[in-house]
């Protein structure tokens, strides 16, 4: 979307009376929200209960399964011949 010329002018007065050149006066705010965006995609919050799951699941692992078993000793048997 296109600026308006009223909108452009706006934003020129408003970046000279901060100071600032227009293109950084208008550049700021889209790289704030930029990284607002970026944070808030890359940050998984959890849950009390979320949390603990993985941690209970490290301190207190269920047996292994027949497929786990299975899968153990084709592995190790792979890795004794391959010396």
């Amino acid at each position: 979307m296109l600026a308006r010329p009223n909108d452009t002018q706006r934003m020129s007065r408003a970046a000279e009376l901060t100071g600032a050149r227009p293109t950084t006066f208008v550049r700021a705010p889209a790289v704030r929200e930029a990284e607002r965006v970026l944070r808030e995609h890359q940050d998984t919050v959890l849950s009390k209960r979320d949390r603990a799951t993985p941690r209970e699941a490290l301190d207190n692992p269920p047996p292994p399964t027949m497929a786990a078993w299975e899968a153990a000793r084709g592995n190790r048997s792979r890795i004794a011949n391959a010396g």
